[in-house]
């Protein structure tokens, strides 16, 4: 009686502790394999290499579309990040930038921080243009990606993504951290563009961590393992005991 009462017990000990990580990975999981076979996803920039990257330009043609970007100065400097000191570069300028499609301008300006650094893009972290191909309709799209928020707490960041359609028509929303799982898309597009700051999961984060040896592989996999095994067994001891 005591050996099936410690068995029982267990098992619905390791499921319980095992079953809402698994359910919250998995459904990640299945998001993000679904974006992936519907959409293509490319930075819409060529560098002088001919390798994609984050846009590094103030003027951008894509087929027959051109984007523009003027900066327009504050006088203001934003604050050292850690990569600005290590690279010893003096801060950059805090600056408007306005976005024009065919020389219209296309969405409110807004602030972001120019990067003094020698490497990585002008507008990295704050600004990217990506284009997106729908595989079902074959519907492509450029999308225009930019930061709003200097906000060192995930939770209070906002985007603001514009849609340029193949007909020149654009439409503009924004996107919270606290509201991502409205638009799975929107976050893939966030975080592709490395304008995330760091990796935010559909719903939850659970799976934008580096996966190590405690998790998720003791917990919560092998645990609901476990937990499995000790089901299976419990079951036995009862048909058992039964006949």
């Amino acid at each position: 009686m005591i050996k099936k009462t410690l068995i029982w017990g267990t098992t619905i000990f390791l499921i319980a502790i095992s079953v809402y990580p698994l359910f919250l990975i998995l459904r990640e999981f299945l998001i993000d394999t679904k974006l992936s076979a519907q959409y293509d996803i490319h930075h819409a920039y060529i560098d002088e290499f001919g390798f994609e990257d984050v846009i590094n330009t103030k003027k951008l043609t894509v087929g027959e579309q051109t984007i523009k970007i003027v900066e327009e100065k504050t006088g203001l400097k934003a604050p050292l990040t850690p990569w600005d000191r290590d690279e010893k570069v003096p801060p950059g300028d805090i600056v408007k930038i306005h976005i024009f499609l065919h020389n219209e301008e296309i969405t409110t300006p807004e602030e972001i921080w120019l990067s003094n650094r020698d490497r990585g893009s002008r507008y990295f972290s704050w600004l990217d243009i990506l284009s997106i191909q729908d595989k079902l309709t074959g519907e492509k799209q450029l999308k225009i990606i930019q930061r709003l928020t200097d906000d060192d707490q995930m939770d209070d960041r906002r985007w603001k993504i514009i849609t340029v359609h193949s007909d020149n028509t654009v439409e503009e929303e924004q996107h919270t951290y606290e509201q991502r799982n409205r638009s799975p898309l929107d976050v893939r597009l966030v975080n592709f563009s490395g304008t995330s700051l760091m990796a935010m999961g559909y719903y939850s984060d659970i799976s934008t961590g580096i996966p190590n040896l405690l998790f998720p592989i003791l917990y919560p996999f092998v645990t609901s393992l476990i937990g499995v095994i000790f089901l299976l067994i419990g079951t036995r001891l009862s048909f058992k005991a039964k006949s």
